[in-house]
């Protein structure tokens, strides 16, 4: 995954704009010779501005989707939208390096469409979640920051449709696990450490 945004950068009224990006592809070959596999994709263009030198207050958009499939067949597709708004607290170390804490509260919404029955049946998923993590941010550029993110940890409340039917609600609360990344990510997913680089810009005074 790519993220864009800085800490080197990060002053009282400055803004920063990027996103993240990640895609993965699976396949398996079963003894018989069927093949199945799953691909996903996620991207979440993201801004936000500093409150203050040390706290961040961003915006995130959350897209996602899968697609399973069984000897070239689709089998099941997945998409997901998921707005995040978060702020983080940076604590300087030294001139390059940072550490910060973050809260973020995401909005989902997502559907998934099962194509192993006639006619194709779709469910759909409506919740929010919460989730607290921790990071590493090393300045690389004056405008170009190395990010790392752990997720401590995480809530999230999802209700099921299906047919327009009420399908019960799935709710969780993880420790270390499955609490980071982009609420892009599909439902359940994440990675418990991931990478990124951000760009920050200062307006013209």
């Amino acid at each position: 995954m790519l993220v864009t945004s800085t800490v080197a950068m990060a002053q009282k009224g400055s803004f920063y704009i990027g996103g993240v990006a990640g895609y993965s592809s699976s396949t398996h070959k079963a003894p018989n010779g069927n093949k199945s596999g799953t691909t996903s994709w996620a991207f979440a263009p993201e801004a936000g501005t500093f409150l203050q030198n040390d706290i961040q207050l961003g915006l995130s958009l959350g897209l996602s989707g899968s697609t399973t499939t069984n000897n070239g067949n689709d089998t099941e597709t997945v998409s997901n939208i998921s707005p995040t708004v978060y702020s983080r607290k940076f604590f300087k170390l030294t001139d390059n390096f940072s550490t910060f804490a973050g809260l973020y509260l995401d909005f989902i919404s997502g559907k998934t469409t099962d194509h192993t029955v006639t006619p194709a049946q779709e469910s759909k998923q409506s919740g929010f979640g919460v989730r607290l993590g921790i990071g590493v941010a090393y300045a690389l550029s004056p405008r170009f920051t190395a990010v790392g993110q752990y997720g401590l940890l995480g809530y999230q409340s999802v209700n099921n449709k299906v047919g327009g039917n009420d399908a019960g609600t799935d709710s969780g609360f993880n420790f270390g696990v499955n609490t980071v990344g982009s609420s892009a990510l599909p439902f359940g997913s994440g990675t418990v450490f991931n990478v990124g680089i951000y760009y920050t810009f200062k307006p013209a005074p």
